[in-house]
């Protein structure tokens, strides 16, 4: 939860950041393999992600850019989650986005226990935050596509 494991252009608190876009203050940013920032909000249905995920991504406090979750707690153990992946964009799922959240939730003392339930519009994730820092995930498998790769990639 280093500044610089995220990494941030200047040293700050990871747990509420000094950063304000529009109306969204004070995410919660946390490196889980790959960096992420995390904004809690009261209603995720008045989010614009296509408008500001790219303005979050690319802000200049994240110079490797970011990926952006915006989550709205629904209850205990569960929230709803809309990610902006960093270099793709919108995504109907994304389980490091789950993971972060949950950490997140967690440390901001926004849910009980270490377990939490995520619903993304690609579907929900049981993502378990264990007391050594390993996350567990546990979710639905489902084939989108099948096809061949050429063997020269």
């Amino acid at each position: 939860f280093k500044w610089n494991q995220i990494p941030l252009k200047r040293k700050m608190n990871t747990n509420k950041l000094n950063f304000k876009i529009n109306n969204f203050v004070n995410p919660f940013a946390v490196n889980v393999g790959n960096p992420h920032v995390v904004f809690f909000i009261k209603d995720l249905k008045k989010i614009n992600l296509k408008k500001i995920g790219p303005k979050i991504e690319r802000h200049t406090l994240f110079p490797e850019r970011i990926n952006v979750n915006f989550a709205e707690i629904l209850s205990n153990n569960k929230i709803s989650l809309k990610v902006w992946e960093r270099g793709v964009g919108i995504t109907k799922a994304c389980g490091t986005g789950a993971s972060a959240t949950t950490v997140a939730a967690i440390k901001k003392k926004l849910i009980n226990g270490r377990i939490c339930y995520i619903q993304m519009d690609g579907g929900k994730l049981k993502i378990e935050y264990k007391k050594n820092g390993h996350i567990i995930m546990t979710g639905p498998v489902k084939m989108i596509k099948k096809g061949n790769l050429n063997k020269f990639l």
